[in-house]
């Protein structure tokens, strides 16, 4: 393949896409970070970093205007200041035992919504049982462990003295390092390099673990403090490798780069709680767990990871970079609400199929596929309404209880191991007949159906407005989802019970409630992976481009866009008149091929009941699997820049049996994708398995937000999203139909036509980080650090494995930046 040409992310995303050109002159993207400013004049000056911080917290807790939180541990209150200024009609309560950094907080962080009290975290800091909204644990607990003499019991008490402040249905967010699994030992291997002092922070990083495997736990007797190392015979050249304890390898990889904080941080320890402990605890006070997963920062993976070390397992299989973080969301509910909804057992009723699988075969090809349908037509609702201050905000039904995302794994691995309760949150969804029943321009049965449906009142003059049509799986789920709007006035009470209640969630405890939200605020649970609905992303994506407004993104592109011209372009207009035409190739056959099974299943859900988890109702659900993939599915979406600058996205164009069902072609507009083998298990493999399969280096690859499910009505199946580039020129294996590539902003024109739902996320999502360019975007400092090094004589750390000739971005802390001749001599990353 040739070498393309790489081309620095500040040369050009947002000119290529049509945004006002940058002065390269000033400091990347200031004037946006200004323009951010000026809309959050109370943060001017705050750093990108607490920003962003603040904003992924608070991502994570969708709470109703004149809320009460509380931050445990605020410490010097920047982070707290910062969720206030983001949520002013949140009140914020920052708590710290200490009395010095409470003053200093109060003297300098000041809002209407904001306060600040000396209090011990550990017995309710005075505050009254079932007042507060939400508590924020943000990395508190391990100093509380640490504090305890490494004792855990004190941290329980906590959490149990803790959600007694919450009122029911409050939120608990914590935010902390999780235990890799217990009793495992691993390998840690490292590039051998040369101490610079026998000083603490300037050994060099093997040097460092051995001197922490003396010194760890001081405060055990003398004596008595480290911990287990072993030094192995190297398997290469210039490397070294240990044998220890997994526990103590992942405390030496958090804290290894830190070194101006080395003595102050030996003492405590990080990882005390297994993933399995924290929901095992949170669930014993009677939390409804609505989400829980380990957290992989991509900066510091980045930064501090790749290249830097590598893990094995005791036997040497590679294990992957280990998170920077574990995040749960609990909920306090009351007895007998619903807990959690699991498949429970097979069903062993003899009940008629509600999903039916049947054969289509393609005239042209002879290909024969499976396809599964079921009763149902269903129109989606989301009234709507723009507040006098400009926010913008949205009904949405929550709570809905779809059990088969937690249902038993059967194909393939949960590799991102996030888990939900299975009470997730979509727009409302209204039998499709009574919704076309109303024409456009009909006020009087608009206000009748948003009265008897919805509950609601549309606002002076408004109708139903249309909005974007998908399918969530056009090879194989014929389903067609159709999209209407609604502004409407407000009401008094957010939240209120549904007015119409769906076949598939009758028979369980939970029915969800309709609740008015912040759209923004969904965007952003969305993108942190709490809410897994793409679905609703996009409704909520296209309303605001519908109403002129534009929607906040937080994160940005971390690839280096390869300078290429690609090798096929596309007309568009073409495309468009192409699918217009009438295609009929694909043909209903009997019999199928078997690839696609149905499996009927008991899914219970479960309660809190005098004291402990006990069912409180249950039913049959039904739900479609591929015995030829696994539940994992990558979309890739290939990106480029030409030579004129504009950013490239490459798709693909295919007939498929469901387009063709609904409007008479099959023609579809997708992005490549990879069915991901059952021997991938974890994110970081997926990443290499795209690179290989792509051929192009792994650093070409990289995850384009969270994964979301294809279907939850239907199938169990997960789409990972990934953008790549380096491959608009000189494939030699095109792995999935022809690629085309077009500006990645007239691609966006597609989104209202018939879609195919990940090819819309893709686009989105990436039209999203490419224009947004916000400083206080995670990845933003890093890539363009990268992208101004590419202009650089090729250097690289002497303590990089990477081998790849790449820069890394300069960390006094970590070593010096020196020419290192034998770097190509090190580990292949693949």
């Amino acid at each position: 393949m040739a070498q393309a040409k790489v081309s620095k992310l500040r040369d050009g995303h947002r000119k290529a896409l049509g945004f006002e050109e940058t002065d390269n002159s000033a400091k990347p993207v200031s004037r946006e970070l200004e323009k951010y400013y000026q809309r959050h004049e109370h943060l001017k000056g705050i750093a990108p970093s607490i920003i962003r911080k603040a904003w992924f917290t608070m991502s994570h807790l969708l709470l109703h205007p004149g809320a009460r939180v509380v931050d445990m541990g605020s410490n010097d209150g920047a982070v707290t200041y910062a969720m206030a200024a983001l949520n002013p009609e949140i009140h914020f309560t920052g708590i710290d035992l200490d009395k010095k950094k409470i003053a200093k907080s109060k003297a300098a962080w000041k809002l209407s919504n904001l306060d600040f009290q000396v209090g011990d975290i550990t017995a309710g800091a005075g505050i009254k049982e079932g007042s507060l909204d939400a508590i924020v644990n943000s990395f508190i607990l391990h100093e509380l462990y640490s504090n305890s003499r490494y004792n855990d019991r004190p941290v329980v008490h906590t959490l149990e003295k803790q959600f007694s402040l919450l009122k029911n249905e409050g939120l608990m967010l914590i935010r902390d390092f999780a235990l890799p699994q217990r009793g495992e030992y691993v390998l840690l291997e490292m590039p051998d390099v040369q101490s610079r002092s026998t000083e603490p922070g300037k050994l060099s990083e093997p040097d460092l673990l051995v001197w922490y495997a003396e010194h760890a736990r001081p405060k055990d007797d003398p004596g008595c403090h480290g911990f287990f190392l072993e030094e192995l015979p190297p398997r290469f050249p210039q490397t070294r490798l240990f044998r220890l304890h997994y526990k103590w390898a992942y405390e030496f990889i958090l804290r290894k780069d830190n070194r101006s904080t080395l003595d102050i941080e030996l003492p405590k320890e990080y990882a005390f709680f297994t993933e399995h402990d924290y929901r095992r605890h949170l669930s014993a006070l009677g939390a409804r767990l609505l989400y829980s997963s380990p957290h992989w920062d991509e900066k510091i993976i980045r930064e501090r990871f790749e290249g830097r070390f590598r893990l094995y397992s005791d036997d040497g299989t590679p294990l992957g970079s280990p998170p920077t973080s574990f995040i749960a969301v609990a909920q306090k509910m009351s007895d007998r609400r619903s807990l959690r909804l699991q498949e429970r057992r097979p069903s062993q009723k003899n009940t008629q199929s509600r999903l039916r699988v049947s054969a289509m075969r393609n005239d042209i090809t002879g290909k024969i596929v499976d396809v599964v349908s079921r009763d149902s037509d269903m129109i989606d609702v989301i009234p709507y309404r723009v507040s006098e201050n400009g926010t913008l905000t949205i009904f949405v039904q929550e709570g809905l209880p779809r059990g088969i995302v937690n249902a038993v794994p059967r194909n393939g691995k949960n590799l991102d191991q996030k888990m939900w309760s299975g009470h997730m949150t979509e727009a409302i969804c209204l039998p499709g007949n009574i919704v076309r029943d109303i024409s456009r321009d009909d006020q009087k049965k608009t206000a009748l159906f948003a009265r008897d449906h919805l509950g609601l009142k549309p606002a002076s003059g408004s109708t139903l407005e249309d909005g974007p049509v998908f399918y969530p799986a056009p090879d194989y789920i014929d389903e067609r989802f159709e999209t209407r709007y609604l502004r409407v006035e407000s009401r008094e009470g957010n939240v209120f019970d549904p007015k119409y209640e769906d076949e598939s969630y009758k028979g369980f405890a939970s029915k969800g409630k309709i609740r008015e939200v912040n759209a923004q605020s969904v965007l952003d649970a969305i993108s942190v992976g709490i809410i897994p609905n793409a679905r609703l992303e996009q409704q909520i994506v296209m309303l605001f481009s519908r109403l002129g407004m534009t929607a906040e993104s937080w994160n940005e592109c971390p690839l280096i866009l390869a300078e290429e011209e690609p090798d096929k372009k596309a007309d568009l207009k073409d495309i468009v008149l192409r699918k217009a035409a009438k295609d009929s190739r694909f043909k209903k056959i009997k019999g199928t091929t078997g690839h696609l099974r149905t499996i009927q299943s008991v899914f219970v859900d479960e309660g809190w009941v005098e004291g402990g988890v006990a069912g409180l109702a249950s039913r049959d659900l039904e739900f479609v699997i591929s015995d030829e993939t696994t539940v994992n599915k990558a979309v890739i979406l290939p990106l480029t820049k030409s030579h004129s600058g504009e950013v490239m996205a490459g798709f693909c164009m295919e007939h498929l049996p469901i387009p063709q069902r609904y409007s008479g072609n099959g023609m579809t507009v997708t992005a490549p994708s990879l069915d991901l083998p059952r021997e991938i298990t974890n994110i970081e493999m997926a990443r290499r398995y795209i690179a290989e399969k792509f051929e192009v280096p792994v650093e070409n690859v990289s995850r384009m937000g969270e994964s979301f499910f294809c279907h939850s009505g239907v199938t169990p199946q997960r789409i990972f999203p990934f953008a790549l580039t380096g491959v608009a020129r000189g494939v030699t294996k095109p792995l999935y139909g022809m690629t085309i590539y077009a500006p990645l902003a007239q691609l966006c024109n597609l989104l209202w036509y018939d879609c195919d739902l990940p090819f819309m996320v893709m686009v989105a999502r990436t039209f999203g980080r490419l224009g947004a360019e916000s400083e206080h975007s995670v990845k933003r400092d890093f890539a363009f650090k990268i992208a101004a090094d590419h202009s650089k004589p090729m250097v690289s750390y002497s303590e990089d494995m990477r081998g790849l000739g790449g820069a890394k971005t300069d960390d006094s802390k970590s070593g010096e930046k020196i020419v290192d001749p034998e770097s190509k001599k090190r580990l292949d990353p693949k």
